[in-house]
């Protein structure tokens, strides 16, 4: 693949899901809600380029989807329980996960430097947890981002699988995994009974401004450089993914943000960095 474009879709991605927390926090509608019509919107706009292919579903893709509904469930559940630039940083530890499943499953090499930024990374995502910065977080809400993150690892490397080994088509693989996340997400809204459409006008605005933004310009072209890239260096975009939401909660949301949290989101975003340039140089 072309440097310059591999760049610009980087780049490109990740503006892309730097906004989907803050517009999950603008929709006022419960974690639950926004993955289920994020997913909804979604499975819409795809639905045409799904027909052109044929109608064709795939069962390997349906699996991930599974992990990718609970991903946006236990992720977006927890911005409304703990600070926007906390929660990012914490479900963004999935580049780790996909690391260790890159060697183990794909038998992919890992450069040295990767292995030293995405543990720097990882250890400054920890570092959050220091209680002496970070006094009265919800505990819940801390775990639900992790579990967000790990959710997120599986549906990444299942997604590699079935687009690199198997050569599953792109669209064909997002239809399968959305429409799957999609229906676990409306099962978890139907057993715990919320309210699927009593919403303003501008909630639905900004669902809808889910499913194209991080939706499309996110997770879809991520799925599309999965073909191309290892998992754990496409996933390691994510690690910059606190950054930018954390700057859009401060001039957004207003939310504060100190300089201990600017220090570790500054090592972050260069560990990131370095990891992709690791992959360019590598020749993709």
């Amino acid at each position: 693949m072309n440097r310059r474009l591999l760049i610009l879709y980087f780049m490109i991605v990740w503006l892309s899901i730097s906004s989907a927390s803050i517009l999950v926090r603008l929709s006022n509608a419960p974690g639950s809600i926004c993955a289920f019509w994020r997913l909804f919107f979604t499975v819409l706009i795809i639905l045409p380029f799904w027909f052109k292919r044929g109608c064709k579903l795939d069962s390997f893709s349906a699996i991930s989807g599974l992990f990718l509904g609970l991903h946006f469930i236990f992720w977006m559940e927890s911005l409304f329980l703990i600070p926007v630039l906390v929660s990012t940083v914490l479900v963004v530890t999935y580049p780790f996960y996909n690391l260790i499943f890159d060697r183990l499953f794909f038998h992919e090499k890992i450069f040295l430097r990767q292995i030293i930024c995405l543990i720097t990374g990882f250890v400054c995502v920890l570092m959050y947890f220091n209680p002496f910065f970070n006094k009265d977080l919800n505990p819940i809400g801390l775990i639900l981002a992790l579990l967000g993150g790990f959710f997120a690892s599986v549906y990444f490397t299942i997604g590699r699988f079935v687009r690199k080994i198997m050569g599953v088509d792109l669209i064909i693989y997002a239809f399968s995994s959305y429409t799957s996340g999609l229906i676990v997400a409306l099962i978890y809204n139907l057993v715990y009974r919320v309210d699927l459409f009593n919403y303003t006008l501008s909630t639905y605005l900004y669902l809808v401004l889910m499913a194209i933004i991080p939706m499309l310009g996110g997770h879809t072209l991520m799925n599309y450089l999965l073909k191309y890239v290892k998992t754990s260096s496409v996933t390691a975009i994510a690690l910059g993914e606190p950054v930018g939401a954390g700057l859009l909660a401060y001039f957004i949301l207003s939310e504060t943000v100190d300089l201990y949290k600017i220090i570790l989101s500054s090592i972050i975003i260069f560990t990131l960095i370095m990891i992709a340039y690791d992959e360019i140089r590598g020749n993709l």
